[in-house]
């Protein structure tokens, strides 16, 4: 396996993974309709490129070793975080590894490596959102040694939805 940092190069990599794995975790929850407005507006190559090139914001594609993108990891700090008032953290604002590729480790090497991010960019915790009923995801974070502190909403297409912040001090 080999993890990467992603480039403007790799946008269609990353927009592939993208609408892959939000749609394999979700597509069971929601409307088509609103699963395919949110996999527009968030996961547009457009878009994506936008976010490869902002200042404070990093993602990591994993692949197997014949190149097959099987996850990423995109981490925010400062201005680039998704919310406002989390000064000295990270952000994990995405985290998502490919239904086939589950077990492999991944999740935690991902998590290796943005605690290691976090210590690079003098941070002294990390946080994330996660959909209040995505058990599997929280009780992986919960391992981690996340815990829960807040929570905010999080539109997919029109449906408001809950996601639970939780948060691990480095």
């Amino acid at each position: 396996m080999n993890i990467y940092e992603c480039t403007v190069d790799d946008v269609k990599k990353l927009n592939y993974i993208c609408r892959l794995t939000f749609t394999e975790t979700f597509e069971d929850t929601n409307t088509p309709e609103n699963l395919n407005q949110y996999l527009d507006e968030a996961y547009s190559i457009p878009v994506l490129t936008d976010e490869l090139l902002t200042p404070d914001s990093v993602t990591y594609l994993a692949s197997d070793d014949n190149g097959n993108i099987l996850g990423y990891l995109k981490l925010n700090k400062d201005s680039a975080q998704t919310e406002e008032g989390f000064d000295g953290s990270l952000e994990i604002q995405r985290i998502y590894i490919a239904k086939h590729a589950k077990g492999k480790g991944i999740g935690s090497i991902f998590m290796e490596l943005a605690q290691q991010k976090a210590i690079e960019w003098n941070c002294s915790w990390i946080w994330l959102g996660v959909w209040e009923h995505n058990e599997t995801a929280k009780k992986f974070y919960a391992n981690k040694g996340f815990k829960q502190f807040s929570s905010h909403t999080f539109c997919v297409g029109d449906d408001p939805q809950t996601d639970l912040l939780m948060r691990k001090d480095i």
